[in-house]
């Protein structure tokens, strides 16, 4: 019996997994690529995002570098803490040749501050600078965290899923699940006490 509990609760768990992903909106006449960040927030009421996009080094042109990123209406309207190009020198441990584009915003306080379900959070441009694929990364370490903020405006969840995209000539797109998934800092620090 407790065992059929506690599988139930691990089916319903994974049922409920929040994502974050990036899909292609757009593609403009001279070759500007539009990404949208599409959260799923499954069930959970949230107030903010906080995610890292993670660009190959020298293969793209970030659009509007000062503000990469516009609002999405999911969270619409909520103020921005961080959105730029995080410079080089300030993306310790990141992971090697990449642009880190970090962004996190939260709704203010009120009764109507938490969202659920599904919508874009923010959307980008980028201009190929190079032929041949490659592939644009939603990124989550112990230090550049994925996670969304809950309608308390305190608590915070991981997101459990990232899908990036793998952008090609012309702007062409495919999906790529993160293999295994990006582990949370907490998952890291219970690992570590597993060995």
């Amino acid at each position: 019996m407790i065992f059929q509990m506690l599988l139930s609760m691990c089916v319903v768990s994974a049922a409920v997994a929040q994502s974050l992903s990036l899909q292609q909106s757009t593609v403009g006449e001279t070759d500007e690529i539009e990404i949208s960040v599409l959260a799923q927030l499954d069930g959970i009421r949230a107030s903010g995002v906080s995610f890292y996009v993670a660009l190959p080094m020298g293969a793209f042109e970030v659009l509007s570098p000062e503000r990469p990123f516009v609002q999405g209406p999911l969270l619409a309207p909520a103020v921005e803490f961080i959105n730029e190009i995080m410079p080089t020198a300030e993306a310790i441990g990141a992971p090697a040749d990449v642009v880190l584009l970090p962004y996190a915003a939260v709704r203010g306080a009120g009764a109507d501050r938490g969202r659920t379900g599904e919508g874009i959070v923010a959307r980008f441009s980028l201009r190929p600078l190079r032929a041949g694929a490659s592939v644009v990364r939603l990124i989550s370490t112990p230090i550049y965290e994925a996670k969304l903020v809950l309608d308390d405006g305190i608590g915070e969840r991981v997101f459990q899923d990232l899908v990036d995209i793998e952008l090609g000539v012309g702007g062409a797109e495919r999906d790529k699940p993160v293999a295994g998934g990006n582990p949370s800092w907490g998952q890291v620090k219970a690992n570590g006490r597993n060995h």
